[in-house]
Protein backbone atom coordinates (compact mmCIF):
# COMPACT_ATOMS: atom_id res chain seq x y z
CA UNK A 1 0.00 0.00 0.00
CA UNK A 2 1.45 3.58 -0.91
CA UNK A 3 0.13 6.17 1.22
CA UNK A 4 -0.52 9.65 -0.76
CA UNK A 5 -1.40 13.34 0.49
CA UNK A 6 -2.41 15.81 -1.94
CA UNK A 7 -3.46 19.40 -0.27
CA UNK A 8 -5.40 22.01 -2.13
CA UNK A 9 -8.28 19.36 -3.02
CA UNK A 10 -10.79 22.46 -3.55
CA UNK A 11 -8.89 23.93 -6.92
CA UNK A 12 -8.66 22.78 -10.33
CA UNK A 13 -4.21 21.24 -9.46
CA UNK A 14 -5.21 19.36 -6.33
CA UNK A 15 -8.01 18.10 -8.13
CA UNK A 16 -5.90 17.55 -11.10
CA UNK A 17 -3.33 15.10 -9.36
CA UNK A 18 -6.57 13.30 -7.56
CA UNK A 19 -8.19 12.13 -11.06
CA UNK A 20 -4.61 11.37 -12.27
CA UNK A 21 -3.87 9.30 -9.53
CA UNK A 22 -6.96 7.35 -9.96
CA UNK A 23 -6.24 6.38 -13.41
CA UNK A 24 -3.56 4.38 -12.09
CA UNK A 25 -4.47 0.98 -11.73
CA UNK A 26 -1.43 -1.38 -10.97
CA UNK A 27 -0.53 0.41 -8.06
CA UNK A 28 -2.39 -0.27 -4.59
CA UNK A 29 -2.58 3.52 -3.40
CA UNK A 30 -4.24 4.76 -0.27
CA UNK A 31 -5.30 8.73 -1.01
CA UNK A 32 -5.57 11.48 1.93
CA UNK A 33 -6.95 14.99 0.89
CA UNK A 34 -6.33 17.78 2.78
CA UNK A 35 -8.18 21.81 2.17
CA UNK A 36 -8.34 24.67 4.54
CA UNK A 37 -12.53 24.48 3.94
CA UNK A 38 -14.86 21.27 4.30
CA UNK A 39 -16.58 22.27 1.38
CA UNK A 40 -13.72 21.71 -1.12
CA UNK A 41 -15.13 18.93 -3.43
CA UNK A 42 -11.72 17.38 -4.09
CA UNK A 43 -11.93 15.83 -0.48
CA UNK A 44 -14.65 13.40 -1.29
CA UNK A 45 -12.82 12.00 -3.54
CA UNK A 46 -10.34 10.78 -1.41
CA UNK A 47 -10.17 8.14 1.02
CA UNK A 48 -9.47 10.20 4.00
CA UNK A 49 -10.01 13.87 4.70
CA UNK A 50 -8.34 16.66 6.70
CA UNK A 51 -8.99 19.97 7.09
CA UNK A 52 -5.45 22.43 7.32
CA UNK A 53 -4.87 26.35 8.08
CA UNK A 54 -3.61 28.58 5.65
CA UNK A 55 -0.16 27.76 3.89
CA UNK A 56 0.71 31.31 4.85
CA UNK A 57 -0.21 30.13 9.23
CA UNK A 58 3.04 29.24 11.07
CA UNK A 59 1.72 26.10 11.77
CA UNK A 60 0.60 24.72 8.58
CA UNK A 61 3.66 22.53 8.12
CA UNK A 62 3.54 21.48 11.78
CA UNK A 63 -0.14 20.50 10.57
CA UNK A 64 1.19 18.87 7.43
CA UNK A 65 3.73 16.91 9.50
CA UNK A 66 1.32 15.52 11.68
CA UNK A 67 -1.34 14.48 9.15
CA UNK A 68 2.06 12.70 7.94
CA UNK A 69 2.97 10.97 10.08
CA UNK A 70 -0.70 9.92 11.54
CA UNK A 71 -1.27 8.30 8.04
CA UNK A 72 2.24 7.12 7.55
CA UNK A 73 1.92 8.76 4.58
CA UNK A 74 4.72 8.18 1.55
CA UNK A 75 4.78 11.00 -0.60
CA UNK A 76 3.13 14.17 -0.54
CA UNK A 77 1.97 16.55 -3.46
CA UNK A 78 0.94 19.98 -3.29
CA UNK A 79 -1.76 20.99 -4.87
CA UNK A 80 -1.89 24.99 -4.78
CA UNK A 81 1.64 27.64 -5.51
CA UNK A 82 1.04 29.28 -2.08
CA UNK A 83 2.16 26.36 -0.09
CA UNK A 84 5.35 25.71 -2.38
CA UNK A 85 8.04 27.55 -0.98
CA UNK A 86 6.40 26.20 2.51
CA UNK A 87 6.68 22.74 1.18
CA UNK A 88 10.05 23.15 -0.21
CA UNK A 89 11.94 24.52 2.89
CA UNK A 90 10.19 21.99 5.25
CA UNK A 91 10.90 18.62 2.23
CA UNK A 92 14.31 17.81 3.81
CA UNK A 93 13.26 17.61 7.08
CA UNK A 94 9.93 15.56 7.17
CA UNK A 95 11.84 13.09 4.57
CA UNK A 96 14.44 12.76 7.32
CA UNK A 97 11.84 12.64 9.99
CA UNK A 98 9.20 10.22 8.71
CA UNK A 99 10.92 9.46 5.01
CA UNK A 100 8.03 11.07 3.56
CA UNK A 101 8.83 12.31 -0.76
CA UNK A 102 7.46 15.54 -1.16
CA UNK A 103 7.01 15.80 -4.49
CA UNK A 104 8.66 19.82 -5.73
CA UNK A 105 10.89 21.70 -7.28
CA UNK A 106 14.08 23.08 -5.73
CA UNK A 107 13.81 26.14 -3.71
CA UNK A 108 15.41 28.46 -6.84
CA UNK A 109 13.09 27.16 -9.37
CA UNK A 110 10.08 28.00 -7.42
CA UNK A 111 11.98 31.52 -7.10
CA UNK A 112 12.01 32.09 -10.62
CA UNK A 113 8.92 30.56 -11.51
CA UNK A 114 6.68 33.02 -9.21
CA UNK A 115 7.88 35.85 -10.51
CA UNK A 116 7.72 36.59 -14.64
CA UNK A 117 10.30 38.99 -14.56
CA UNK A 118 13.03 36.66 -13.28
CA UNK A 119 12.03 34.19 -15.54
CA UNK A 120 12.63 36.73 -18.53
CA UNK A 121 16.03 37.29 -16.87
CA UNK A 122 16.36 32.86 -16.52
CA UNK A 123 15.11 32.89 -20.56
CA UNK A 124 17.72 35.55 -21.72
CA UNK A 125 20.72 34.54 -19.56
CA UNK A 126 20.75 30.96 -20.64
CA UNK A 127 20.42 31.73 -24.38
CA UNK A 128 16.48 30.87 -24.56
CA UNK A 129 13.98 32.52 -26.75
CA UNK A 130 11.90 35.46 -24.54
CA UNK A 131 9.02 37.88 -24.69
CA UNK A 132 10.64 41.82 -24.82
CA UNK A 133 9.71 42.51 -21.62
CA UNK A 134 10.24 46.01 -19.93
CA UNK A 135 9.82 47.81 -16.25
CA UNK A 136 7.80 50.56 -15.97
CA UNK A 137 10.67 53.01 -15.81
CA UNK A 138 12.41 51.48 -18.38
CA UNK A 139 10.16 51.70 -21.52
CA UNK A 140 8.78 55.13 -23.21
CA UNK A 141 5.05 54.82 -23.47
CA UNK A 142 5.10 57.31 -26.54
CA UNK A 143 6.97 55.42 -28.66
CA UNK A 144 6.36 51.45 -28.03
CA UNK A 145 4.42 49.59 -30.14
CA UNK A 146 1.12 48.60 -29.13
CA UNK A 147 -0.43 46.24 -28.29
CA UNK A 148 1.18 45.17 -25.56
CA UNK A 149 0.69 42.89 -22.30
CA UNK A 150 0.49 44.82 -18.72
CA UNK A 151 0.81 42.09 -15.94
CA UNK A 152 1.74 41.77 -12.56
CA UNK A 153 5.12 40.21 -11.54
CA UNK A 154 4.17 37.74 -9.34
CA UNK A 155 -0.43 36.43 -9.92
CA UNK A 156 -1.65 33.32 -11.09
CA UNK A 157 -4.79 32.68 -13.29
CA UNK A 158 -4.43 35.17 -15.61
CA UNK A 159 -5.45 37.56 -12.41
CA UNK A 160 -4.38 41.20 -14.13
CA UNK A 161 -3.31 40.47 -17.33
CA UNK A 162 -4.43 43.25 -19.49
CA UNK A 163 -4.13 43.53 -23.43
CA UNK A 164 -3.59 47.42 -23.91
CA UNK A 165 -3.71 49.82 -27.03
CA UNK A 166 -2.26 53.16 -25.96
CA UNK A 167 -0.43 54.84 -23.82
CA UNK A 168 -3.70 55.78 -21.90
CA UNK A 169 -4.95 52.13 -21.37
CA UNK A 170 -1.19 51.03 -20.60
CA UNK A 171 -1.05 53.84 -17.54
CA UNK A 172 -4.61 52.86 -16.21
CA UNK A 173 -4.01 49.04 -16.81
CA UNK A 174 -0.17 49.54 -14.77
CA UNK A 175 -2.01 51.76 -11.94
CA UNK A 176 -4.60 48.09 -10.96
CA UNK A 177 -1.89 46.20 -10.73
CA UNK A 178 0.93 45.47 -7.90
CA UNK A 179 5.09 45.59 -9.47
CA UNK A 180 3.45 45.82 -13.16
CA UNK A 181 5.92 44.09 -16.32
CA UNK A 182 5.06 45.67 -19.95
CA UNK A 183 5.57 42.33 -22.37
CA UNK A 184 5.13 42.73 -26.11
CA UNK A 185 2.22 41.18 -27.16
CA UNK A 186 2.88 37.81 -29.54
CA UNK A 187 -0.26 37.08 -31.92
CA UNK A 188 0.47 33.41 -31.97
CA UNK A 189 -1.08 30.15 -31.28
CA UNK A 190 -0.80 29.55 -27.06
CA UNK A 191 0.56 26.60 -25.47
CA UNK A 192 0.30 25.02 -22.40
CA UNK A 193 3.39 22.33 -22.41
CA UNK A 194 3.89 19.51 -19.09
CA UNK A 195 7.05 17.76 -18.72
CA UNK A 196 7.99 15.77 -15.64
CA UNK A 197 11.22 14.80 -13.72
CA UNK A 198 12.22 11.86 -11.55
CA UNK A 199 16.03 11.89 -10.58
CA UNK A 200 17.92 12.04 -13.37
CA UNK A 201 14.78 10.76 -15.80
CA UNK A 202 12.99 13.33 -17.80
CA UNK A 203 9.81 12.94 -19.61
CA UNK A 204 8.76 13.61 -23.10
CA UNK A 205 7.08 16.86 -23.53
CA UNK A 206 3.18 16.64 -24.34
CA UNK A 207 2.06 20.28 -25.57
CA UNK A 208 -1.71 21.05 -25.77
CA UNK A 209 -2.94 23.88 -27.93
CA UNK A 210 -5.58 25.51 -25.66
CA UNK A 211 -8.43 27.91 -25.62
CA UNK A 212 -8.85 29.41 -22.31
CA UNK A 213 -11.67 30.39 -20.00
CA UNK A 214 -11.05 32.47 -17.31
CA UNK A 215 -7.31 32.07 -17.37
CA UNK A 216 -8.13 28.26 -17.27
CA UNK A 217 -7.55 25.65 -20.46
CA UNK A 218 -11.18 24.20 -20.95
CA UNK A 219 -10.00 22.51 -24.42
CA UNK A 220 -6.99 21.17 -25.47
CA UNK A 221 -5.80 19.91 -28.55
CA UNK A 222 -2.06 17.66 -28.24
CA UNK A 223 0.31 18.53 -30.80
CA UNK A 224 3.46 16.80 -32.12
CA UNK A 225 5.90 19.83 -32.05
CA UNK A 226 9.45 18.85 -31.93
CA UNK A 227 10.70 22.50 -32.39
CA UNK A 228 8.81 23.38 -28.95
CA UNK A 229 9.03 20.06 -27.10
CA UNK A 230 13.04 20.77 -27.77
CA UNK A 231 12.62 23.91 -26.66
CA UNK A 232 10.73 23.50 -23.48
CA UNK A 233 13.05 20.54 -22.62
CA UNK A 234 15.63 22.36 -23.05
CA UNK A 235 14.45 24.63 -20.11
CA UNK A 236 13.33 22.24 -17.92
CA UNK A 237 16.68 21.17 -17.92
CA UNK A 238 18.71 23.72 -17.57
CA UNK A 239 16.47 25.18 -14.79
CA UNK A 240 16.46 21.90 -13.12
CA UNK A 241 12.97 21.07 -12.30
CA UNK A 242 11.66 18.08 -10.07
CA UNK A 243 8.05 16.56 -10.38
CA UNK A 244 5.85 18.07 -13.24
CA UNK A 245 6.39 21.50 -14.35
CA UNK A 246 4.03 23.42 -16.81
CA UNK A 247 5.23 25.55 -19.10
CA UNK A 248 3.43 28.46 -20.96
CA UNK A 249 4.20 29.85 -24.05
CA UNK A 250 2.95 31.46 -27.82
CA UNK A 251 4.55 31.25 -31.12
CA UNK A 252 6.55 33.82 -32.79
CA UNK A 253 6.11 32.56 -36.17
CA UNK A 254 8.10 29.50 -35.74
CA UNK A 255 9.80 30.79 -32.54
CA UNK A 256 8.45 29.30 -28.98
CA UNK A 257 8.65 32.39 -26.61
CA UNK A 258 7.89 31.35 -23.16
CA UNK A 259 5.90 34.12 -20.74
CA UNK A 260 4.90 31.77 -17.71
CA UNK A 261 6.24 29.16 -15.89
CA UNK A 262 4.18 27.06 -13.30
CA UNK A 263 6.74 24.73 -10.82
CA UNK A 264 4.04 22.04 -10.45
CA UNK A 265 1.38 19.70 -11.37
CA UNK A 266 -0.87 22.13 -13.51
CA UNK A 267 -4.74 22.21 -13.75
CA UNK A 268 -3.80 20.18 -17.32
CA UNK A 269 -2.78 17.46 -15.78
CA UNK A 270 -5.23 15.24 -15.89
CA UNK A 271 -5.92 15.81 -19.31
CA UNK A 272 -2.26 14.37 -20.40
CA UNK A 273 -2.97 11.61 -18.70
CA UNK A 274 -6.50 10.97 -20.58
CA UNK A 275 -4.49 11.13 -23.27
CA UNK A 276 -1.65 8.43 -22.19
CA UNK A 277 0.64 10.48 -20.57
CA UNK A 278 0.33 10.49 -16.71
CA UNK A 279 2.81 13.18 -14.80
CA UNK A 280 1.74 11.53 -11.55
CA UNK A 281 2.80 8.36 -12.18
CA UNK A 282 5.90 8.73 -14.20
CA UNK A 283 6.80 10.68 -10.76
CA UNK A 284 5.18 7.87 -8.43
CA UNK A 285 6.51 4.76 -10.34
CA UNK A 286 9.86 7.02 -11.61
CA UNK A 287 10.86 6.71 -7.31
CA UNK A 288 9.60 3.51 -7.06
CA UNK A 289 11.69 2.37 -9.71
CA UNK A 290 8.98 0.65 -11.43
CA UNK A 291 9.05 1.09 -15.43
CA UNK A 292 6.46 3.26 -16.79
CA UNK A 293 5.68 3.21 -20.63
CA UNK A 294 3.72 5.28 -22.35
CA UNK A 295 2.03 6.57 -24.93
CA UNK A 296 0.83 9.78 -26.13
CA UNK A 297 -2.72 9.49 -28.29
CA UNK A 298 -2.25 12.53 -30.54
CA UNK A 299 -5.84 11.73 -32.22
CA UNK A 300 -7.88 12.68 -29.27
CA UNK A 301 -9.13 16.40 -28.06
CA UNK A 302 -9.93 16.89 -24.19
CA UNK A 303 -12.60 19.15 -23.41
CA UNK A 304 -13.49 20.23 -19.65
CA UNK A 305 -16.84 19.96 -17.85
CA UNK A 306 -18.18 20.81 -14.81
CA UNK A 307 -19.24 17.74 -12.78
CA UNK A 308 -21.10 17.61 -8.81
CA UNK A 309 -20.30 15.85 -5.82
CA UNK A 310 -23.08 15.04 -3.56
CA UNK A 311 -22.30 14.48 0.18
CA UNK A 312 -24.22 13.98 3.18
CA UNK A 313 -24.85 16.70 5.17
CA UNK A 314 -24.20 14.95 8.26
CA UNK A 315 -20.34 13.86 6.85
CA UNK A 316 -19.82 17.36 6.15
CA UNK A 317 -21.07 18.32 9.36
CA UNK A 318 -18.89 15.86 11.02
CA UNK A 319 -15.95 16.86 9.01
CA UNK A 320 -15.99 20.60 9.45
CA UNK A 321 -16.51 19.54 13.38
CA UNK A 322 -13.30 17.55 13.84
CA UNK A 323 -11.51 18.64 11.38
CA UNK A 324 -10.77 15.10 9.36
CA UNK A 325 -13.13 12.16 8.66
CA UNK A 326 -13.10 9.34 6.57
CA UNK A 327 -14.84 9.26 3.54
CA UNK A 328 -18.03 7.07 3.11
CA UNK A 329 -21.26 8.72 1.31
CA UNK A 330 -19.68 11.10 -1.77
CA UNK A 331 -21.31 10.28 -5.16
CA UNK A 332 -19.50 12.17 -7.96
CA UNK A 333 -21.92 12.88 -10.76
CA UNK A 334 -20.68 11.48 -14.19
CA UNK A 335 -21.72 12.93 -17.73
CA UNK A 336 -23.78 9.65 -19.13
Amino acid sequence: MINVLITGVGGGVGQGILKSIKLIKDLDINIVCADMSFLASGLYGGDKVYLVPAASSHDYFEEICRICKENNIDYYFPGTDVELFACVNGAEKINEALGVKVIVSPYDVIDIADDKLKTVEFLKKNGFYYPTTYLPNEVDLDKIEYPVIVKPRVGCRSIGVQLVHSKEEAIIAMDSVSSPIIQEYINGDEYTCTVAVSGETISDVLCLKRDLRSGDTFRAFPVKNEVIENYVRNIASSIGIQGSCNFQLRMDGNIPKLFEINSRFSGTTPFCSYLGFNPVEFCLKGDLGIPYNYHINYDKVVVRHWTEVVIDKEELDSISSNGFGEIRSAVVSKIV
